[in-house]
């Protein structure tokens, strides 16, 4: 996995794929911190937004022919706080293509600053057995390589 100490990691334009959401009331604890829980789910958006562009729509919501994207890890590193009001960018981009796995790495930023690092493996399969990858996804997935 890549290392978190990577400075380009903490700029939004490291990450090809980018997208704001508001932040929830929901997503607060009692001190107005955004809890680790909704900074989960908005990873979790980053990959699933990341997984649509590149396998499509379907893969995710009626995934066909017995496909399936399994999440293997994850890891998240908690930088420094972010609050609630606010918006959150969540930056997004593949770090390493394998045969049948991709490495996706992840930060979340408010008001331009980084406030989260993730990182997660995934792996293609069919029926639960690891299925390689197309040359049509690889080629999709490397124009969404991370920057720097």
């Amino acid at each position: 996995m890549s290392s978190k100490h990577n400075p380009a990691r903490l700029l939004p334009a490291h990450y090809p794929r980018r997208f704001t959401h508001r932040v929830l009331y929901s997503d607060m604890d009692a001190f107005r911190h955004l809890n680790n829980v909704a900074i989960a789910r908005y990873f979790e958006e980053g990959r699933a937004d990341f997984n649509v562009k590149i396998f499509g729509a379907a893969s995710m919501i009626d995934p066909p022919d017995g496909l399936q994207l399994l999440f293997a890890s994850s890891k998240i590193d908690f930088l420094q706080q972010a609050y609630y009001p606010g918006m959150v960018e969540i930056g997004t981009g593949v770090v390493r293509i394998g045969s049948s796995s991709y490495i996706i790495e992840q930060a979340a930023f408010q008001a331009g600053k980084c406030f989260a690092l993730g990182e997660a493996v995934m792996v293609k399969a069919v029926n639960g057995r690891p299925t390689a990858l197309t040359p049509e996804q690889r080629e999709a997935m490397q124009a969404l390589t991370t920057i720097g």
